[in-house]
């Protein structure tokens, strides 16, 4: 049987930061999502609200909204007062998105830190595996976190000849994209008192990758690598 554009399922994108605003005028609808934290011994306890006290999420899903308006976009948020969380929650976070079968993954954070280096790379073998497509933001192109130099992600990083249209392809290096690293505008807010950074720049590839995807939802990580840098 063929496939047709009635069959195909809404893209699902689960977005690993600090929660996401609902109803923002740049992200509208969420389809879900939790928020994840840890007990005084240590451990990731779950919650349904994804509620972003930060704006980073939000600002984030906008940019990935602006490119792909039908997605499923689905919060899974460990950054709570300040843009850092303990590598315990972003394994949980990836946990929970490969169990979930999300499409695509978007990771605003990753760390140098070798005793998590084994844990990261089979979850991202994981997903790899099950056909999901991870973007994870680096600090360079020699940037040395995980997970974003892993073969089975994608890594980019905020490049400053970039705009929204462009990127720079790396194909040698660890980190093989190079993006914009801005935020959509908002209305009264210089761009330079807005957030920016690396994790824009993943977020551009994010929504660059699920336009890709909507067009060819079978479609896996070499390919996509391949399509990007032509």
């Amino acid at each position: 049987m063929g496939f047709s554009e009635c069959s195909r399922k809404p893209l699902r994108i689960a977005i690993i930061d600090s929660g996401i605003n609902p109803g923002h005028p740049h992200v509208g609808d969420v389809a879900g999502g939790l928020s994840l934290d840890l007990n005084p011994q240590g451990e990731a306890i779950k919650s349904d609200d994804f509620h972003d006290a930060i704006g980073h999420g939000t600002a984030i899903a906008g940019v990935i909204r602006g490119k792909s308006p039908d997605a499923k976009l689905y919060a899974i948020k460990i950054f709570h007062e300040a843009l850092k969380a303990p590598s315990s929650l972003l394994l949980a976070a990836l946990e929970w998105a490969v169990r979930s079968r999300m499409k695509m993954v978007h990771l605003s954070l990753g760390t140098v830190h070798e005793e998590d280096r084994d844990a990261l790379k089979k979850l991202c073998q994981s997903a790899y595996d099950k056909g999901m497509v991870i973007i994870a933001a680096a600090r360079s192109r020699d940037d040395r976190v995980f997970p974003a130099v892993f073969e089975t992600v994608i890594a980019a990083y905020h490049h400053p000849e970039c705009d929204e249209t462009t990127l720079v392809h790396h194909p040698e290096g660890p980190i093989e994209f190079g993006a914009c690293g801005l935020p959509r505008p908002l209305p009264g807010l210089p761009q330079e008192l807005n957030f920016r950074g690396h994790s824009f720049a993943a977020a551009h590839i994010t929504a660059k990758v699920a336009r890709m995807l909507e067009k060819n939802p079978d479609a896996e990580t070499l390919w996509v690598k391949g399509e990007l840098g032509k």
